[in-house]
């Protein structure tokens, strides 16, 4: 079966393909060459193989360009993506550097605000502890049951809470929120400097008021002969404590609102330490004339009384009633022997019909000095010192400063 198979169709490519002969002539010569069915199949063959192997070469190009081409457009649209990560990422780490770098500034601003707010407190602790004044009491009785009432310094500034505060750096290891922290804690000490300033202010206006004087008047027209001067620079004008380092303008003002206060609570304690608020006797007295209309104790006719007259024993020491310079020390017509004293401010006490003076014309005497012994020289019905307070050459009521006088505790 395969024989005849294989005899068929061989006899068939026989039929396509019988034997050829191909002949060429040259020279004369002529020669022939056979093509046998074998051969012509063999070629037959061998050329098909060529094109098919044409043709799938050709479809494998053509297939295999399209995969790079799409390979290629895959590494473009990568390398796309890629630079734009880098983009982003190049982006991000200029942000981070830049909010980096504005933290760190802030940081340092902060820091640095924090160190001029501390040297400038400390300057002002240095300050108030320069100004020096007696303790009074903070609320004093009065005769007729009034009560002198500190008023309530006025802050215009928000406080802001310390346990807040504390939580914040309690809960935060930031140095940001530690700085905070502190600066709020001189904040506080601000206020409290504030408030312990307005509260002393005010309490000593309210005994100063006792006087009737206009204090502000006697203060700017005072100083106790002290030599001073100098060109006028505003308090406001001037970073007072800050050696011309920036200070955030409200910690400033409140800085200068503070100083400010804390020099007139000087001025005002200046004026008490030297200002004539004591008693002239320092034994016990009673009062046996006071001062203005009163009949003549000779002519028992009204008349004009400049001052207080305190009794006692003969001989009684009398005392300043407020530091000063003896400005006279004699016998002076109707007072006898008299010592009067110049106390700054434009305060005089005159103290008269006294039986011995114990200073002289240009002494320095502190409060509660004796100056001389009680008598009866002079114009005098019995044993007493004649008292007398000048203001600007002027008599006034020694009870005015007397009253105040018995608010002050004397160191």
């Amino acid at each position: 079966m395969l024989s005849r198979l294989k005899l068929a169709v061989w006899g068939t490519a026989q039929r396509w393909f019988p034997d050829r002969q191909i002949y060429h002539r040259s020279d004369g010569q002529v020669r022939y060459f056979a093509i046998s069915t074998a051969v012509q199949i063999s070629a037959l063959l061998s050329a098909a193989v060529l094109a098919c192997w044409l043709c799938y070469s050709t479809v494998s190009v053509a297939f295999h360009g399209q995969a790079l081409a799409a390979k290629d457009a895959e590494i473009q649209r990568e390398r796309i993506n890629l630079n734009r990560m880098v983009a982003e990422a190049q982006a991000s780490e200029a942000t981070a550097y830049s909010f980096m770098e504005s933290r760190m500034e802030e940081f340092d601003r902060a820091a640095y605000e924090f160190q001029m707010r501390h040297e400038t407190l400390s300057q002002l602790v240095e300050f108030a502890e320069q100004l020096s004044g007696n303790e009074m009491t903070p609320s004093p009785a009065l005769d007729n049951d009034r009560v002198l009432m500190a008023a309530t310094p006025a802050d215009p500034t928000p406080r802001m809470a310390r346990d807040p505060l504390i939580n914040v750096a309690a809960m935060s290891d930031s140095p940001e929120d530690q700085i905070s922290y502190l600066m709020g804690e001189q904040d506080n000490v601000l206020a409290e400097a504030e408030d312990v300033t307005e509260a002393r202010l005010e309490n000593l206006r309210a005994v100063l008021r006792l006087t009737g004087l206009d204090i502000d008047h006697v203060v700017a027209n005072g100083h106790n002969g002290e030599e001073q001067g100098g060109p006028f620079i505003p308090i406001s004008d001037t970073q007072l404590f800050s050696n011309g380092s920036h200070v955030e303008p409200e910690f400033s003002s409140r800085i200068s609102r503070v100083a400010a206060r804390m020099l007139e609570v000087e001025e005002l304690e200046r004026f008490i330490e030297t200002g004539p608020l004591g008693i002239p006797v320092s034994v016990p007295y009673r009062r046996t004339s006071r001062f203005g209309v009163r009949l003549d104790p000779f002519t028992r006719r009204p008349t004009g009384h400049r001052g207080v007259d305190f009794a006692a024993y003969r001989g009684a020491p009398i005392v300043a009633t407020g530091p000063g310079r003896v400005v006279y020390a004699g016998w002076r017509n109707g007072f006898g022997r008299t010592v009067e004293i110049d106390h700054g401010y434009g305060f005089m006490t005159r103290y008269g019909h006294m039986n011995a003076i114990v200073v002289r014309r240009g002494d320095t005497v502190e409060r509660g000095q004796q100056v001389g012994e009680m008598g009866t020289t002079g114009r005098s019905t019995g044993t007493h010192v004649h008292y007398e307070i000048w203001y600007e050459g002027s008599a006034i009521d020694p009870d005015r400063l007397l009253r105040a006088g018995q608010y002050v505790q004397q160191g």
